[in-house]
Protein backbone atom coordinates (compact mmCIF):
# COMPACT_ATOMS: atom_id res chain seq x y z
CA UNK A 1 0.00 0.00 0.00
CA UNK A 2 1.30 3.74 -1.12
CA UNK A 3 1.34 5.93 1.85
CA UNK A 4 1.74 10.07 1.58
CA UNK A 5 2.97 11.42 4.64
CA UNK A 6 4.51 15.07 5.11
CA UNK A 7 8.60 14.49 5.31
CA UNK A 8 11.03 14.28 7.82
CA UNK A 9 14.81 16.03 8.14
CA UNK A 10 15.67 12.10 8.09
CA UNK A 11 14.65 11.52 5.06
CA UNK A 12 17.00 13.71 3.29
CA UNK A 13 19.74 11.37 2.59
CA UNK A 14 17.36 8.66 1.38
CA UNK A 15 16.03 11.44 -1.14
CA UNK A 16 19.97 12.42 -2.62
CA UNK A 17 19.97 8.88 -2.93
CA UNK A 18 16.93 8.45 -4.76
CA UNK A 19 17.50 11.55 -7.16
CA UNK A 20 21.04 9.77 -7.84
CA UNK A 21 19.27 6.59 -8.73
CA UNK A 22 15.70 7.32 -10.58
CA UNK A 23 17.70 10.06 -12.87
CA UNK A 24 20.87 7.39 -13.73
CA UNK A 25 19.10 6.52 -16.70
CA UNK A 26 18.87 9.76 -18.49
CA UNK A 27 22.29 11.23 -16.97
CA UNK A 28 25.59 10.13 -16.19
CA UNK A 29 26.74 9.20 -12.65
CA UNK A 30 28.65 13.02 -12.61
CA UNK A 31 25.23 14.81 -14.04
CA UNK A 32 23.13 12.69 -11.44
CA UNK A 33 24.90 13.93 -8.31
CA UNK A 34 25.05 17.65 -9.92
CA UNK A 35 21.00 16.93 -9.87
CA UNK A 36 20.66 15.58 -6.60
CA UNK A 37 22.78 19.13 -4.98
CA UNK A 38 19.90 20.79 -5.81
CA UNK A 39 18.03 19.52 -2.99
CA UNK A 40 20.39 20.40 0.33
CA UNK A 41 19.57 19.77 3.67
CA UNK A 42 18.07 22.56 4.65
CA UNK A 43 15.18 22.44 2.64
CA UNK A 44 13.97 19.28 4.85
CA UNK A 45 15.31 21.21 7.84
CA UNK A 46 12.72 24.20 7.55
CA UNK A 47 10.54 23.12 4.89
CA UNK A 48 9.97 19.25 5.85
CA UNK A 49 5.97 20.19 6.63
CA UNK A 50 5.38 21.16 3.45
CA UNK A 51 6.76 18.37 1.60
CA UNK A 52 5.06 14.96 0.82
CA UNK A 53 6.85 11.33 0.67
CA UNK A 54 5.14 8.23 -0.65
CA UNK A 55 6.36 5.48 0.67
CA UNK A 56 5.25 1.71 0.75
CA UNK A 57 6.85 -1.77 1.66
CA UNK A 58 10.02 -1.08 -0.44
CA UNK A 59 10.92 2.27 1.20
CA UNK A 60 10.20 5.57 -0.28
CA UNK A 61 9.26 5.51 -3.94
CA UNK A 62 8.33 9.73 -4.32
CA UNK A 63 8.66 12.94 -2.93
CA UNK A 64 7.53 16.88 -3.49
CA UNK A 65 9.82 19.35 -1.63
CA UNK A 66 7.77 22.38 -1.36
CA UNK A 67 7.19 25.38 0.78
CA UNK A 68 5.13 28.72 1.43
CA UNK A 69 6.58 31.99 0.38
CA UNK A 70 8.01 33.89 3.25
CA UNK A 71 7.64 37.16 1.08
CA UNK A 72 4.46 36.50 -0.91
CA UNK A 73 1.74 35.46 1.70
CA UNK A 74 -0.13 34.11 -1.11
CA UNK A 75 2.27 31.81 -2.77
CA UNK A 76 3.46 28.29 -2.50
CA UNK A 77 6.17 26.51 -4.57
CA UNK A 78 7.46 22.96 -5.54
CA UNK A 79 10.91 23.11 -5.78
CA UNK A 80 11.35 19.41 -6.37
CA UNK A 81 9.98 16.13 -7.08
CA UNK A 82 11.61 13.07 -7.52
CA UNK A 83 9.06 9.50 -8.72
CA UNK A 84 11.06 6.21 -8.77
CA UNK A 85 10.84 5.08 -12.89
CA UNK A 86 8.95 1.77 -11.61
CA UNK A 87 6.06 4.13 -10.65
CA UNK A 88 6.14 6.67 -13.65
CA UNK A 89 3.33 6.97 -15.12
CA UNK A 90 0.69 6.02 -13.03
CA UNK A 91 -0.68 8.90 -11.40
CA UNK A 92 1.56 9.24 -8.32
CA UNK A 93 2.90 12.83 -9.05
CA UNK A 94 -0.41 13.63 -10.14
CA UNK A 95 -1.25 12.67 -6.73
CA UNK A 96 1.53 14.48 -4.55
CA UNK A 97 0.77 17.81 -6.72
CA UNK A 98 -3.06 17.46 -5.83
CA UNK A 99 -2.21 17.38 -2.32
CA UNK A 100 0.01 19.73 -1.96
CA UNK A 101 -2.43 21.61 -3.91
CA UNK A 102 -5.14 20.94 -1.67
CA UNK A 103 -2.92 21.66 1.89
CA UNK A 104 -1.97 25.16 0.23
CA UNK A 105 -4.97 26.17 -0.43
CA UNK A 106 -6.13 25.25 3.38
CA UNK A 107 -3.24 27.09 4.86
CA UNK A 108 -4.46 30.10 2.56
CA UNK A 109 -2.25 30.20 0.05
CA UNK A 110 -4.11 31.42 -3.78
CA UNK A 111 -0.95 30.29 -6.42
CA UNK A 112 1.58 27.72 -6.73
CA UNK A 113 4.94 28.33 -8.76
CA UNK A 114 7.77 26.35 -10.07
CA UNK A 115 9.89 25.99 -12.49
CA UNK A 116 11.91 23.48 -14.66
CA UNK A 117 15.07 24.03 -17.52
CA UNK A 118 13.63 24.56 -21.20
CA UNK A 119 14.91 21.43 -22.41
CA UNK A 120 12.74 19.48 -20.22
CA UNK A 121 9.92 18.70 -22.38
CA UNK A 122 8.09 15.77 -20.29
CA UNK A 123 8.20 18.59 -16.99
CA UNK A 124 6.60 20.93 -19.41
CA UNK A 125 3.52 19.19 -20.20
CA UNK A 126 3.03 17.43 -17.35
CA UNK A 127 2.76 20.90 -15.52
CA UNK A 128 0.35 21.75 -18.28
CA UNK A 129 -1.36 19.13 -17.76
CA UNK A 130 -1.95 19.87 -14.00
CA UNK A 131 -3.18 23.31 -15.01
CA UNK A 132 -0.25 25.77 -14.54
CA UNK A 133 0.07 28.73 -17.40
CA UNK A 134 3.62 29.04 -18.53
CA UNK A 135 4.45 32.82 -17.19
CA UNK A 136 6.20 34.98 -20.17
CA UNK A 137 9.47 35.52 -20.35
CA UNK A 138 11.92 37.57 -21.98
CA UNK A 139 12.28 36.01 -24.73
CA UNK A 140 11.06 32.77 -26.94
CA UNK A 141 12.60 29.30 -27.95
CA UNK A 142 10.31 27.35 -30.23
CA UNK A 143 6.95 29.34 -28.96
CA UNK A 144 8.53 28.57 -25.51
CA UNK A 145 8.47 31.33 -22.89
CA UNK A 146 12.18 31.77 -21.13
CA UNK A 147 13.32 33.09 -18.48
CA UNK A 148 17.13 34.25 -19.77
CA UNK A 149 19.40 33.35 -16.78
CA UNK A 150 16.99 33.02 -14.75
CA UNK A 151 19.37 30.69 -12.46
CA UNK A 152 22.70 32.43 -13.07
CA UNK A 153 24.73 32.50 -16.38
CA UNK A 154 23.65 30.08 -19.05
CA UNK A 155 20.68 28.80 -16.31
CA UNK A 156 17.33 29.80 -18.76
CA UNK A 157 14.29 28.05 -17.22
CA UNK A 158 10.70 28.11 -18.08
CA UNK A 159 8.74 29.29 -15.00
CA UNK A 160 4.65 27.94 -14.21
CA UNK A 161 1.82 29.86 -12.22
CA UNK A 162 -1.18 27.37 -11.08
CA UNK A 163 -4.04 29.52 -9.52
CA UNK A 164 -5.40 27.69 -6.86
CA UNK A 165 -9.46 27.47 -5.92
CA UNK A 166 -10.63 28.62 -2.51
CA UNK A 167 -10.37 25.56 -0.22
CA UNK A 168 -13.57 23.47 -0.15
CA UNK A 169 -16.01 24.03 2.79
CA UNK A 170 -17.34 20.57 3.42
CA UNK A 171 -21.00 20.28 3.87
CA UNK A 172 -23.50 16.88 5.71
CA UNK A 173 -26.83 17.27 4.94
CA UNK A 174 -29.29 18.36 6.41
CA UNK A 175 -27.20 19.75 9.37
CA UNK A 176 -25.24 23.28 9.50
CA UNK A 177 -22.00 23.34 11.14
CA UNK A 178 -20.06 26.37 12.65
CA UNK A 179 -17.42 27.67 14.64
CA UNK A 180 -18.62 27.37 18.42
CA UNK A 181 -19.25 30.27 20.74
CA UNK A 182 -18.72 30.65 24.76
CA UNK A 183 -22.51 30.90 24.39
CA UNK A 184 -22.75 27.27 23.86
CA UNK A 185 -21.04 25.96 26.45
CA UNK A 186 -24.82 26.03 28.22
CA UNK A 187 -26.28 23.83 25.77
CA UNK A 188 -23.66 21.56 25.76
CA UNK A 189 -23.63 20.71 29.58
CA UNK A 190 -27.18 20.64 29.05
CA UNK A 191 -27.77 17.53 26.88
CA UNK A 192 -24.79 15.50 27.08
CA UNK A 193 -26.04 13.78 30.20
CA UNK A 194 -28.34 12.44 28.46
CA UNK A 195 -26.96 12.12 25.55
CA UNK A 196 -24.49 9.59 27.55
CA UNK A 197 -27.26 8.46 30.16
CA UNK A 198 -24.52 8.93 33.04
CA UNK A 199 -22.95 12.42 34.65
CA UNK A 200 -20.46 13.27 31.63
CA UNK A 201 -20.94 16.31 32.02
CA UNK A 202 -18.22 17.02 34.85
CA UNK A 203 -15.75 16.52 32.43
CA UNK A 204 -16.29 19.52 30.27
CA UNK A 205 -15.72 22.75 32.11
CA UNK A 206 -16.67 26.00 30.53
CA UNK A 207 -13.03 27.16 30.27
CA UNK A 208 -12.71 24.66 27.44
CA UNK A 209 -15.50 26.67 25.33
CA UNK A 210 -14.70 30.21 26.56
CA UNK A 211 -10.92 30.19 25.33
CA UNK A 212 -11.03 27.34 22.22
CA UNK A 213 -14.16 28.22 20.53
CA UNK A 214 -12.87 29.38 17.73
CA UNK A 215 -11.17 25.84 17.44
CA UNK A 216 -14.36 23.93 18.17
CA UNK A 217 -17.37 22.91 16.30
CA UNK A 218 -21.05 23.07 16.00
CA UNK A 219 -23.42 20.72 14.10
CA UNK A 220 -27.20 21.71 14.24
CA UNK A 221 -30.46 20.76 12.59
CA UNK A 222 -33.59 23.21 12.29
CA UNK A 223 -31.13 25.19 14.83
CA UNK A 224 -31.37 22.11 17.29
CA UNK A 225 -27.99 21.25 18.96
CA UNK A 226 -26.66 18.17 16.84
CA UNK A 227 -23.45 17.28 17.56
CA UNK A 228 -20.30 18.80 18.60
CA UNK A 229 -16.25 18.65 19.07
CA UNK A 230 -14.38 20.86 21.43
CA UNK A 231 -10.73 20.86 20.60
CA UNK A 232 -8.14 23.09 20.41
CA UNK A 233 -4.07 24.07 18.21
CA UNK A 234 -1.25 22.72 21.38
CA UNK A 235 0.22 26.26 22.43
CA UNK A 236 2.93 23.59 23.67
CA UNK A 237 3.55 21.78 20.92
CA UNK A 238 3.35 23.37 17.30
CA UNK A 239 2.36 20.46 15.21
CA UNK A 240 -0.45 19.14 17.52
CA UNK A 241 -3.91 19.50 17.94
CA UNK A 242 -6.09 18.34 20.42
CA UNK A 243 -9.69 16.55 20.47
CA UNK A 244 -10.77 17.07 24.52
CA UNK A 245 -14.89 16.31 23.75
CA UNK A 246 -16.94 14.93 21.74
CA UNK A 247 -20.73 13.92 21.08
CA UNK A 248 -23.58 13.42 19.17
CA UNK A 249 -26.94 13.10 19.81
CA UNK A 250 -28.61 10.00 19.79
CA UNK A 251 -30.84 10.56 16.92
CA UNK A 252 -27.93 11.36 14.98
CA UNK A 253 -25.71 8.43 15.28
CA UNK A 254 -25.05 6.10 12.57
CA UNK A 255 -25.39 9.27 10.27
CA UNK A 256 -21.53 9.94 9.80
CA UNK A 257 -21.68 13.28 11.62
CA UNK A 258 -19.43 12.28 13.70
CA UNK A 259 -16.70 11.29 11.49
CA UNK A 260 -17.42 14.58 9.89
CA UNK A 261 -16.55 16.75 12.43
CA UNK A 262 -13.45 15.14 13.06
CA UNK A 263 -12.85 15.38 9.66
CA UNK A 264 -13.54 19.45 9.54
CA UNK A 265 -11.42 19.42 12.54
CA UNK A 266 -8.65 17.81 10.28
CA UNK A 267 -9.07 20.47 7.96
CA UNK A 268 -8.49 23.75 10.21
CA UNK A 269 -5.68 21.87 12.14
CA UNK A 270 -3.41 21.04 8.47
CA UNK A 271 -4.38 24.99 8.00
CA UNK A 272 -2.68 25.58 11.01
CA UNK A 273 0.31 23.34 9.94
CA UNK A 274 -0.44 21.01 12.60
CA UNK A 275 0.46 17.40 11.48
CA UNK A 276 -0.98 15.36 14.89
CA UNK A 277 -3.76 14.83 16.57
CA UNK A 278 -4.35 13.48 19.79
CA UNK A 279 -7.67 12.14 21.95
CA UNK A 280 -7.98 10.36 24.94
CA UNK A 281 -10.77 7.91 26.15
CA UNK A 282 -11.48 5.62 29.14
CA UNK A 283 -10.40 1.98 28.09
CA UNK A 284 -14.06 1.00 29.18
CA UNK A 285 -14.95 3.32 25.84
CA UNK A 286 -14.70 0.36 23.45
CA UNK A 287 -17.06 2.44 21.19
CA UNK A 288 -14.83 5.61 21.08
CA UNK A 289 -11.98 3.10 20.76
CA UNK A 290 -13.24 1.78 17.75
CA UNK A 291 -14.81 4.77 16.43
CA UNK A 292 -10.74 6.80 16.50
CA UNK A 293 -9.42 3.17 15.40
CA UNK A 294 -11.64 3.46 12.11
CA UNK A 295 -11.35 7.19 11.78
CA UNK A 296 -7.10 6.48 11.42
CA UNK A 297 -5.98 7.03 14.77
CA UNK A 298 -3.63 4.46 16.58
CA UNK A 299 -4.59 3.61 20.14
CA UNK A 300 -1.72 3.01 23.18
CA UNK A 301 -2.45 0.41 25.60
CA UNK A 302 -4.20 1.68 28.40
CA UNK A 303 -2.01 3.97 30.61
CA UNK A 304 -2.35 3.69 33.98
CA UNK A 305 -3.22 6.63 36.49
CA UNK A 306 -3.10 9.02 33.55
CA UNK A 307 -5.54 11.51 34.68
CA UNK A 308 -5.26 11.20 38.66
CA UNK A 309 -5.27 7.96 40.60
CA UNK A 310 -7.76 4.94 39.07
CA UNK A 311 -8.51 7.47 36.05
CA UNK A 312 -6.94 5.19 33.40
CA UNK A 313 -7.09 6.36 29.86
CA UNK A 314 -6.42 5.12 26.19
CA UNK A 315 -4.19 8.28 24.18
CA UNK A 316 -4.71 8.13 19.82
CA UNK A 317 -2.73 9.65 17.35
CA UNK A 318 -3.01 10.46 14.13
CA UNK A 319 -0.67 11.91 11.53
CA UNK A 320 -2.07 14.43 9.31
Amino acid sequence: MQDVRRARTTDHTTLVECVQRWWGDSRTPEQSRELSLLLPRLFLQHFADTSLVLEDEQGIRAFLVGFYSADHAEEAYIHFVGVDPELRKQGVARRLYTTFFERAAAAGRTEVRAITSTRNNGSIAFHQAMGFELEAGDREVDGLPVHTDYDGPGQDRVAFRRKLGAPEVRTLAPFTTRAATPQDFDTIVGVVDDWWGRAASRDLTRVFVNHFYGTSLIAEHDGELAGFVIGFLSPSNPQEAYIHFTGVAPTWRRTGLGSFLYERFFDMARAHDRTVVKAITSPQNTRSIAFHSALGFTPSAPITDYDGPALDRVSFRREL
